[in-house]
C-alpha cells in the first residue's frame, strides 16, 4: 500500500507544474575551436546562444567510439542542452549570447585523415580546423 501511495505521489508531481528537461540540439553555434592535445586527444571549444531561461547546461554530445571521419575529414559533433520548453512553461526572455559550452577533451584512436570536427546546431552548423596539423595521426 504505502509503495502505491509513494507512486502515486511522484506521479502527481511530476505531472504538475514543473517540466522535465529534455536534451535537445542548441540552435546557434557561435565559436569553435578544435586543437590536437596530448596522449591522443582533441581538446574541443565552443560559444552558444541559449533563446531563454528554460535552456541549460550547453555540452557536447562526444562522437561514438571509433567514428571515423567522412571523405572530407571531418568528424561531427553535436552540442546539446537541457531544455524545460513544453506548453504551459513559462520561460523569462532573458537571451543569453556567446555561453561558452565546457571543452571536450575527446581521445580518438585509428581517426586517420582527421582535419576538422563539424560542430552541429541546428541552425547554424560550424566547421573548426584542427590546430597543430603535424600532431601524430593526423
Amino acid at each position: 500500500m504505502r509503495r502505491l501511495a509513494c507512486a502515486a505521489i511522484t506521479v502527481v508531481l511530476g505531472l504538475g507544474g514543473t517540466a522535465l528537461a529534455a536534451v535537445q540540439t542548441v540552435a546557434v553555434v557561435h565559436s569553435a575551436s578544435a586543437t590536437f592535445g596530448p596522449k591522443h586527444t582533441i581538446v574541443v571549444r565552443a560559444t552558444v546562444d541559449l533563446p531563454n531561461s528554460c535552456w541549460s547546461n550547453p555540452r557536447f554530445a562526444a562522437p561514438a567510439r571509433g567514428v571515423q571521419p567522412d571523405e572530407d575529414g571531418v568528424v561531427q559533433i553535436r552540442i546539446v542542452a537541457d531544455s524545460r520548453e513544453a506548453p504551459g512553461v513559462m520561460c523569462s526572455m532573458i537571451f543569453r549570447p556567446a555561453v561558452v559550452v565546457p571543452a571536450l577533451r575527446w581521445a580518438y584512436h585509428h581517426a586517420h585523415g582527421l582535419r576538422a570536427v563539424r560542430l552541429i546546431g541546428s541552425r547554424t552548423p560550424l566547421v573548426a580546423a584542427l590546430a597543430n596539423e603535424g600532431a601524430p595521426g593526423s
